[in-house]
């Protein structure tokens, strides 16, 4: 699935464990972009933060692995805690990327269930005026 705001393109998978989208797993991934849209005034375009959470809303009760900086932000669903963040960012690129990708079996130990990327957009000139004229 894939959809954009004002701020950002979402693409993610379908859930593994339902078939369908996770509407738990879009609203988490909203909530991460309107964090780090408010934190920017504060931080630099190296600003990275990553973490857990509990889908409370998901049926099946998964705890997401997030990764999120300014330009990117990523959510795995059902994702091992153990599995290293950067073997995690691999295989998001291998699903979301352009380009051709490949990786050994056993990397992961539990490949996650549902994935999400959203991709910052670039700013409008318009919405950088705004932003100049109120500040």
């Amino acid at each position: 699935m894939i959809w954009k705001t004002t701020t950002h393109e979402f693409s993610a998978t379908m859930c593994q464990k339902t078939g369908k989208n996770c509407p738990a797993l879009a609203r988490m991934a909203r909530a991460i972009a309107e964090a780090m849209a408010t934190a920017s005034p504060v931080t630099t375009s190296e600003f990275e933060m990553d973490g857990s959470s509990e889908l409370t809303h998901c049926g099946e009760g998964c705890t997401a692995l997030f990764r999120a900086s300014p330009s990117r932000i990523r959510v795995y669903c059902g994702a091992n805690t153990n599995d290293s963040a950067d073997k995690l960012d691999d295989y998001a690129d291998m699903m979301f990327g352009s380009g051709i990708a490949s990786l050994p079996t056993g990397v992961l130990t539990t490949l996650p269930c549902a994935m999400l990327q959203a991709s910052a957009l670039a700013p409008r000139p318009s919405q950088q005026f705004v932003q100049q004229a109120t500040t």
